[in-house]
């Protein structure tokens, strides 16, 4: 298997934090409580921090 680039590496985390931030949001409109459960879509924003933040400083292979 084909190692990835830094970028495809952001990019895929980027996909996959912005599809779980949907499920997530789907999921708390439809059986959730706001008020009690809003920390619950921290998750994919700290994934998509994280995913933008990897590779920094890395050269390009």
């Amino acid at each position: 298997m084909a190692r990835r680039s830094p970028r495809e590496a952001r990019l895929l985390g980027l996909w996959t934090a912005g599809w779980l931030a949907l499920l997530l949001l789907i999921g708390l409109v439809w059986l959730g409580d706001w008020r009690l459960q809003w920390p619950v879509l921290l998750v994919p924003a700290s994934w998509a921090l994280v995913a933008m933040l990897r590779g920094r400083g890395r050269r390009e292979e």
